[in-house]
């Protein structure tokens, strides 16, 4: 069993990476896709399809979860359970349970924890998880919403990369790996 986190900024390659990962560990009939994705707009969408070009013959079934992910665990529990699946991404799914109303009222902490533990709880029903995430500089000219997004995103990728037993972290323009436990 397998837990890998693999990083980078936005469309450096993440994806592509992560289904080469993928692809490495499992057999077509054991690949599971978890999309955090909510399409806004036609942007959305176009991500939307390209990811789903990306992916085209390579056996993934798509499962659809922008929150509360570890519901998968009772509404798709067998078609993770010891399946290698991709968790794309952490970036989209903290902006979703950030403005999730039954969150609104959690600290930092608390939401990273929540958004941590229900990850982990994908990687001990699956058997390997590749985790999908964007890695954000902060900037003073973001707003201050933006800034908690950032934040709290590179807070759930820290806490991931205690748990995990790999990091492929995209640094000028080369995949470096590290093992973690």
């Amino acid at each position: 069993m397998m837990n890998i986190l693999v990083l980078g900024t936005p469309d450096s390659g993440k994806s592509k990476k992560a289904e080469d990962i993928v692809m490495s560990l499992s057999d077509p009939s054991q690949r599971v896709y978890i999309a955090t994705m909510i399409p806004f707009g036609e942007e959305g969408q176009e991500r939307i399809k390209r990811h789903k070009k990306l992916r085209e013959g390579k056996g993934f079934v798509t499962i659809e979860k922008q929150y509360n992910i570890d519901q998968l665990l009772t509404d798709n529990k067998d078609e993770i359970s010891g399946k290698t699946c991709l968790l794309e991404c952490i970036s989209n799914l903290v902006g979703n349970e950030m403005h999730l109303e039954s969150n609104r009222d959690l600290g930092d902490k608390e939401l990273t924890e929540k958004i941590t533990d229900q990850v982990m709880k994908i990687a001990e029903e699956s058997a390997n998880l590749v985790i999908v995430s964007n890695r954000f500089e902060d900037d003073d000219s973001f707003d201050a919403e933006t800034k908690r997004y950032v934040a709290l995103t590179n807070k759930v990728n820290d806490a991931l990369k205690e748990k995990v037993d790999q990091i492929y972290e995209l640094v000028k323009g080369e995949w470096v790996l590290s093992e973690h436990n």
